[in-house]
């Protein structure tokens, strides 16, 4: 998969089927959309592109931490791949880009930059300076360009319809299983591995750390979860939170990886969440947040075992 950044790029040379939106979470009613897009591209020969932003709209106008991602640019592009598009195109949210018309954003990005001959975007899409793009927009301006048009209804499910903002609502409530159905897939994190204080391995511990630049995160204490490394697959206890007990002052995911004693600094992991155990608490001795961390670990390896119905 091609990634291009809009605007320094030169335009495509061959034609494209293009949807846009912010995608954060790619979740099945996204992919509903790019699914679409392939399959106009494939049969009209066409390449098949998905335009996001990068800040999201909602972080240029109102800072980093306005809204808690669901996916980082790594994890976005990742899913993309996947799924199979030619074309991943990034545009830089800045004022320029803020401040352009609906008209001259069809025109200049997606005729001139993208030479899309089709464009497909969800019932709730709007886009160009104060959201004046929509799809009655685009049919009206697609009418002189030769453009086909095309919307889709958004996905139910369970007769809730599926959206960045509800699958946030059900993480910050722990509600795992109701958050995957709408993504459609575990809730996963893609970081690299960072050096941290190292107290957790004073503490009998060790953490792999990741950090979060600059994003805001739609989780808050400790989980159960899988970390996977180099290729394979590990149980582990993950914190996410600022480590008051220690006297943390930055948002981080820090996860004890059971088992596991290899130094991995550097490396790029993925996280998968299952459950939340508790919110992050202030411990008022080392001793008591030991215990604490004992008994995260016990109930983790009490969660594996009750999946596998072996006795813990």
């Amino acid at each position: 998969m091609e990634i291009i950044r809009y605007p320094h790029h030169n335009p495509l040379s061959t034609n494209s089927s293009v949807t846009i939106g912010n995608f954060d979470g790619v979740h099945v009613g996204h992919q509903a959309l790019i699914r679409k897009t392939i399959e106009h591209a494939k049969a009209h020969g066409n390449q098949s592109v998905v335009v996001s932003m990068q800040p999201l709209p909602l972080q240029h106008f109102n800072g980093f931490d306005a809204i808690e991602l669901l996916t980082s640019f790594r994890l976005k592009h990742r899913l993309l791949k996947q799924m199979g598009v030619d074309v991943f195109c990034n545009l830089n949210f800045n004022a320029e880009l803020a401040s352009m018309t609906a008209t001259a954003f069809f025109e200049k990005v997606l005729i001139h930059g993208l030479k899309a001959g089709y464009v497909v975007i969800g019932d709730d899409f709007k886009f160009g300076a104060n959201r004046q793009g929509d799809f009655n927009f685009l049919q009206n301006a697609a009418v002189a360009s030769d453009v086909s048009v095309e919307k889709i209804a958004s996905v139910l499910i369970q007769g809730q319809r599926v959206s960045s903002t509800a699958i946030r609502q059900l993480l910050n409530a722990g509600e795992f299983e109701a958050a995957k159905k709408l993504l459609g897939r575990d809730f996963n994190l893609i970081g690299r591995v960072a050096h941290g204080k190292k107290l957790g391995r004073e503490l009998g511990y060790p953490t792999i750390n990741l950090e979060l630049k600059q994003r805001a995160f739609p989780l808050y204490g400790i989980y159960v979860c899988e970390i996977n490394i180099n290729e394979q697959w590990y149980q582990g206890v993950a914190s996410v939170g600022f480590n008051p007990s220690v006297g943390g002052n930055a948002k981080r995911v820090e996860v004890y990886v059971l088992d596991f004693k290899q130094q991995v600094y550097g490396q790029c992991v993925e996280v998968l969440f299952y459950k939340k155990l508790r919110n992050e608490v202030k411990f008022d001795t080392l001793n008591d947040l030991i215990a604490g961390i004992e008994d995260d670990v016990h109930k983790t390896r009490k969660y594996f075992a009750d999946l596998q119905g072996e006795p813990v």
